[in-house]
């Protein structure tokens, strides 16, 4: 499956610079983005992605091991006995990244399958901020790589309803993020059969 990258010249996807400004800071959909986009390839990269946009940001306490579905758990921390197989932690990140973007895909129309996002304030993996403010993921170093970065989707939709009902784009053929309906439709991109037709769907935010 190709690496997507984090575009931030589309006009209808917020710039780096907007993601970690205003009132409502979206460094959460900036750290999810870099995951599935630029998915860390060893257990160095992982910790540093953890670091950069969990750990600085106060999401979540350092994580000394990862784990996805079945597979057992994978040290990051000073305190692993060796270095984790790399070919073991990238099988790690790309289940975790597949069941992502399927998530996010089973989101997209026609399901409409936003579940991800209860599932993710039962689970406590997102609240608001103060009890009334915005939505801000919350994961546990014991929660699944897939759970804590669904949790960085989900604060952001939670908090952005609108703009993704809009503008998500997730292609059905290799998943690929985007944030223009105009290149090829809600579920196609540029490289796999695009639509002619743009279909913009918008819902109203449910009542979480």
């Amino acid at each position: 499956m190709p690496q997507e990258d984090f575009h931030t010249s589309i006009p209808t996807l917020p710039s780096a610079a907007s993601l970690v400004a205003g009132d409502h800071e979206r460094r959460a959909l900036l750290a999810a983005l870099t995951f599935v986009g630029r998915p860390p390839r060893s257990a160095a990269a992982l910790a540093i992605w953890f670091e950069k946009h969990l750990v600085a940001a106060g999401r979540m306490q350092r994580p000394g091991y990862v784990t996805e579905g079945f597979s057992k758990q994978v040290a990051l921390g000073p305190q692993a006995p060796a270095a984790p197989d790399a070919s073991e932690i990238e099988q790690l990140v790309d289940a975790a990244r597949l069941r992502v973007l399927a998530s996010l895909r089973a989101f997209m129309p026609p399901a409409a399958d936003d579940r991800f996002l209860a599932v993710a304030i039962d689970s406590g993996r997102v609240r608001r901020a103060g009890g009334l403010g915005p939505w801000e993921p919350c994961p546990r170093e014991e929660d699944l790589l897939s759970d804590i970065v669904l949790s960085l989707f989900a604060a952001d939709i939670l908090n952005f309803r609108e703009f993704h009902d809009a503008y998500l784009c997730v292609c059905k053929t290799c998943f690929r993020i985007d944030f223009d309906p105009s290149q090829a439709g809600r579920t196609g991109c540029p490289e796999h059969e695009p639509t002619v037709t743009v279909n913009v769907m918008r819902r109203s935010r449910p009542s979480l």
